[in-house]
């Protein structure tokens, strides 16, 4: 009998050790794609003009994934003599007093319309890489061509948030009316 249950007891391990390096793994695959996603938002800042200039550019995140540790690189780093400060919220959040730009990923699609409603005609640049985002109301869309990653801007939310893109950044992006 203490053979059974010894065994048992080792299977048991095994498996639970499994499960947890899997878990690890998982959640720790940072992608190429999800460091150039990264990189451009970080760039994106320094072509972006707000209305009211307060010293700390603050980005918040909203979803879960491996692009949140590379995002959390860009965290006290400066852009145009703003310290940026990147912290995770939810949807629910007073969003539009909290955040300069948020960052939506792996969210359902009823949340990203929720939060884009929220913020809209409010001086927040929303961005994700969510399929079509540009076209559901958020101002710039990440998405792939190729092995490449691109970005969309839409000019309405533009407008509506009362924010400022260079020329320069409008000319890079596909554009959407």
């Amino acid at each position: 009998m203490p053979i059974i249950i010894r065994r048992t007891y080792a299977i048991l391990a095994i498996t639970l050790l499994g499960c947890l390096s899997s878990t690890a793994s998982d959640a720790s695959e940072v992608t190429k794609a999800d460091k150039v996603k990264a990189a451009i938002v970080y760039k994106l800042t320094k072509f972006i003009t707000w209305p009211e200039k307060r010293q700390t550019l603050a980005l918040c995140i909203i979803g879960s994934g491996a692009i949140n540790s590379e995002l959390l690189k860009i965290n006290h780093k400066f852009s145009m003599g703003r310290r940026i400060s990147v912290t995770h919220k939810t949807p629910t959040a007073p969003l539009e007093k909290l955040c300069d730009m948020v960052y939506i990923h792996n969210t359902k699609m009823d949340r990203i319309s929720e939060v884009i409603n929220k913020l809209q005609n409010k001086p927040v640049v929303t961005i994700s890489d969510s399929e079509n985002f540009v076209y559901q109301g958020g101002v710039i869309g990440l998405f792939r061509t190729g092995s490449r990653i691109r970005f969309a801007i839409s000019h309405s939310a533009t407008r509506n948030a009362g924010i400022s893109i260079s020329s320069q950044l409008m000319g890079l992006a596909k554009t959407v009316k």
